[in-house]
């Protein structure tokens, strides 16, 4: 059985948009549409905001932190920016480097396999994708242009190389996810799909193999949730999961295993797990409160673990 393990009240004046924990576990930053993001650090005693981050103008449609080996806090927003912040000392943060050349808002972002170095990737209603790399203590910019009709909403890294390269996938406007492959600094379509019932709202690459070597989960805006599977990389299948269910908005993976939350429009979720190549399993798993020792020790002992460990 699944349980909270803490809540809080944030001082967010408008709908949150996103949520990100960094690594160990220790800093909750949530964005919001009212332009603000707030930063609580849990190890203190009262785990309230004591940061707050007012660089973007518009909502904040996604936060998102760096592996610790680089220590960054990307956000992107309806003002078309990526910015990344660092800790400067204890619970003060700045802003080390803004882009601000997308000529839309810029609506998702994701950092790319630790072990390739400090890569984020950013896309833009403009239809296009921006990758920025820190070489030597600057960053540089390659782009994707026209990647997708009408604009680009999500993003995903695959969480290893594959033929020794970093791929991307994107969904876009024009209902479609394309997978992307560098080639001597240039950006090339190595798949694309048929055009789906809508256009594409969320996109995620599973980090571990399941019964098949590569997964991703796309979720269109009428609820569609489609899991793509391949063995070799150039053909992919597809599985439609939970046809009779439309309210849902975005999909993640565990850690751990093949499982996929589903997140639904009415603040449920719903947890699948393959059983067979072509065949998910919903694990009927209800949020329950109930009590907890202190939040200290639920935190020493929670440092790297999966919230989805607990189904096995």
């Amino acid at each position: 059985m699944l349980s909270i393990l803490n809540s809080y009240e944030t001082k967010h004046k408008r709908q949150i948009l996103s949520a990100d924990i960094d690594y160990y576990n220790r800093y909750v930053c949530t964005s919001s549409a009212d332009g603000v993001i707030h930063m609580v650090d849990t190890l203190g005693s009262k785990h309230h905001s004591l940061v707050e981050l007012k660089e973007h103008i518009g909502p904040v449609w996604q936060v998102m932190f760096s592996h610790p080996k680089f220590g960054y806090l990307a956000s992107c927003g309806s003002d078309g920016k990526l910015i990344l912040h660092k800790m400067k000392k204890l619970d003060q943060w700045y802003v080390v480097y803004k882009y601000d050349r997308h000529k839309l808002p810029t609506t998702s972002i994701d950092w790319a396999p630790y072990k390739t170095g400090a890569i984020i990737a950013c896309s833009s209603s403009d239809g296009t994708i921006s990758i920025h790399t820190l070489y030597s203590n600057e960053w540089s910019v390659s782009k994707i242009p026209n990647a997708h009709l009408n604009g680009v909403n999500c993003i995903s890294w695959a969480p290893y190389l594959i033929n020794n390269q970093l791929v991307l996938v994107s969904g876009g406007n024009d209902t479609k996810i394309k997978l992307w492959i560098e080639q001597k600094s240039v950006w090339y379509v190595m798949y694309e799909s048929d055009s789906q019932l809508a256009n594409i709202k969320d996109i995620s690459w599973c980090p571990t193999p399941g019964l098949q070597k590569y997964i991703i989960a796309s979720c269109t805006v009428d609820g569609q949730v489609i899991v793509w599977s391949s063995d070799d990389f150039y053909n992919w299948t597809t599985t439609e999961i939970d046809a009779t269910e439309q309210n849902k908005s975005k999909v993640s993976w565990s850690q751990i295993g093949c499982i996929l939350s589903v997140t639904m429009n009415n603040d449920g979720i719903k947890l699948w797990k393959q059983v067979g190549k072509q065949n998910w399993m919903c694990l009927d798993r209800k949020v329950t409160r109930k009590p907890q020792p202190s939040f200290e020790h639920q935190i020493k002992h929670s440092i790297n673990t999966d919230i989805f460990s607990g189904i096995f």
